[in-house]
């Protein structure tokens, strides 16, 4: 593997203009052990301008950056899935980097006094049973009742999850649940291209069919199935709710979670960037799902796959 990998952000544009962004030019970052597949190139990027004034980057994280292997790349807009070893790459080609047209909220957005600490983890009991719920998910047969009692236990104080819980799986839900699940992990081949990867997803429909039930069980499934760290804001509009979130995901080798109730849109953004700060170089990548009514932000790096929102009624903003 190369000592270094030289890159050139650029903005991202419908033509593939290839303008550099902040008129920032080539630059290179050194790799160490850790760094060792597109993924966490991204993330040495992100962290390489944090040591420098101004930050460039300020309010991106790691998994909104688009990584192409070089120029040829970025214009026929192949880009590099985040699991690609970088002995893949072209020593001697510069790495494109396109960001986003929209940062995130900065931190210093939210007035002081709605900005937190990251809330201590508590080790989530009996997470074998947790497991047994929903690992099988992509396998439930449709048309069929499925006990989660202790999901729905524990989502009763954040939103709920079913009125009993139980959930009927149909069809419907079978298909989501796929969909989403191809997006986020199935691998590009030459043959077989995963058109999927890295998109964003918005789950309609009617109020009241199971929109919300489908993500929350999802959560579920990402963190016992595939070990992911996920965390989960919650907008809810019925009488005397507030919006929530929780996270769930591992400490030295056990699952661990916390919630946030009258999270607010910024302390929620806040949470997720210091996760994201925090946890730059450790293994688990994270989901952000975003649950709304009428707008929705963005749901991020389930292992930088897919993103989800579910709505009831209108899209009025993306990101």
């Amino acid at each position: 593997m190369a000592e270094e990998v030289w890159f050139q952000l650029v903005q991202a544009s419908e033509d593939q203009q290839g303008t550099p962004f902040s008129d920032a030019s080539e630059d290179a970052v050194q790799l160490t052990d850790d760094i060792k597949d597109v993924r966490h190139l991204r993330e040495a990027i992100r962290e390489k301008y944090r040591h420098e004034e101004p930050d460039i980057l300020e309010g991106f994280v790691p998994n909104q950056l688009k990584i192409y292997a070089n120029q040829a790349a970025y214009k026929a807009k192949k880009q590099c899935s985040p699991r690609l070893s970088l002995n893949e790459l072209d020593a001697r080609a510069t790495v494109i980097v396109e960001v986003p047209t929209q940062r995130l909220v900065p931190r210093t957005a939210a007035p002081a006094a709605e900005l937190m600490e990251i809330p201590s983890t508590i080790v989530l009991n009996e997470p074998d049973k947790y497991a047994k719920e929903c690992t099988s998910l992509t396998e439930w047969a449709i048309n069929a009742v499925h006990e989660i009692p202790l999901i729905w236990k524990f989502m009763s104080s954040l939103g709920g999850c079913t009125s009993n819980g139980k959930i009927f799986w149909r069809s419907e839900d079978k298909q989501v649940a796929s969909i989403l699940v191809d997006g986020w992990f199935r691998e590009s081949t030459d043959g077989n291209i995963n058109v999927r990867t890295n998109k964003k997803s918005i789950l309609m429909g009617s109020p009241g069919i199971g929109k919300s039930t489908l993500l929350c069980v999802m959560a579920f499934y990402l963190v016992f199935k595939y070990k992911k760290n996920v965390l989960v804001y919650r907008r809810l509009t019925k009488f005397e709710q507030e919006n929530c979130l929780f996270y769930l995901g591992y400490e030295d080798g056990k699952v661990v979670h916390f919630a946030v109730q009258r999270c607010k849109t910024p302390n929620a953004i806040n949470i997720y960037e210091e996760l994201i700060r925090q946890q730059a170089y450790h293994a688990y990548g994270y989901c952000w799902m975003d649950f709304v009514t009428k707008i929705f932000r963005r749901c991020a790096d389930v292992q930088d796959a897919g993103n989800v929102a579910a709505s009831e009624s209108e899209v009025s903003r993306t990101s």
